[in-house]
């Protein structure tokens, strides 16, 4: 069976618009203002936490930095590899609240 596809950009945005009444101009200016708003919370100077109220909570991961060097087992080919410096690195992580969980129910 085959994994479900999401639906495209296009298609979030006739949804809304559908929705809310809103043209689809304005639901662009919408989804340009809130990624504004994302980047502005988690990115260097921002808090690094978003909530959306009842949806889900942004949180930005500061990975540090991995120095290689050491000779570990590659498992699959049963020899030993030298791994490599990794740089530090910030991932998102996304905590869905109590709104959504209970309306997915």
């Amino acid at each position: 069976m085959a994994n479900p596809k999401s639906i495209t950009k296009v298609e979030l945005y006739n949804q809304i618009a559908d929705a809310t009444g809103m043209t689809k101009a304005q639901v662009k200016t919408f989804f340009d203002g809130l990624t504004a708003t994302i980047i502005k919370n988690l990115g260097k100077k921002g808090p690094g936490v978003l909530t959306l109220p009842g949806l889900f909570k942004l949180r930005a991961v500061k990975k540090p930095a991995v120095k290689g060097g050491k000779e570990v087992l590659n498992r699959l080919t049963g020899q030993m590899t030298i791994t490599k410096n990794k740089p530090a690195s910030t991932s998102v992580r996304a905590r869905a609240l109590k709104g959504l969980k209970e309306a997915l129910k």
